[in-house]
């Protein structure tokens, strides 16, 4: 994964803080790249969305809500590893 799509997590972050932004940022760049092995590259909207997320600003639902069709594999794929990292 290309580690430019996303800004690096601050230093300085309470632990529990930066633990949540890494496995969020993860669930980002798996998104994205579900989005480029279907042949889709990500658009700045969705970056820029999925920025927001990683930074605990919003959901990925609110991403999801957002967003447009072709770029709805990735947060559909994002939302899917969301929920089963929270059954494991």
């Amino acid at each position: 994964m290309d580690p430019k799509y996303f800004e690096p997590i601050p230093d300085g972050l309470p632990k529990a803080e930066a633990a949540a932004r890494l496995k969020r940022q993860r669930h980002a760049e798996w998104g994205v790249a579900v989005c480029r092995l279907g042949g889709t590259l990500p658009d700045h909207k969705l970056i820029a969305e999925l920025q927001r997320y990683i930074n605990g600003e919003i959901t990925i639902a609110q991403v999801a809500g957002v967003v447009d069709p072709p770029m709805a594999a990735a947060v559909q794929a994002i939302v899917t590893r969301e929920r089963l990292s929270k059954a494991a």
